[in-house]
């Protein structure tokens, strides 16, 4: 089964992350640097994010736990 993808914004989220990691002082990194580069930023950006949502909702539930 495929699945389209209905919005452009994970690969302009790697663009932008690729552009932070190639950088005119870094041109000269390889192929594989630059991937394995992007691969651990995006992941740690959506761990952050879930970290965020995650520390967000349970603020939410104990606010709504108060007497």
């Amino acid at each position: 089964m495929q699945v389209v993808i209905a919005t452009s914004a994970p690969i302009e989220r790697v663009f932008f992350i690729s552009g932070n990691i190639i950088t005119k002082s870094r041109n000269k990194l390889s192929s594989e640097t630059v991937e394995k580069s992007v691969l651990l930023k995006s992941k740690s950006i959506k761990e952050m994010k879930e970290w965020k949502e995650n520390y967000q909702n349970s603020n939410i539930i104990e606010d709504g736990e108060e007497d």
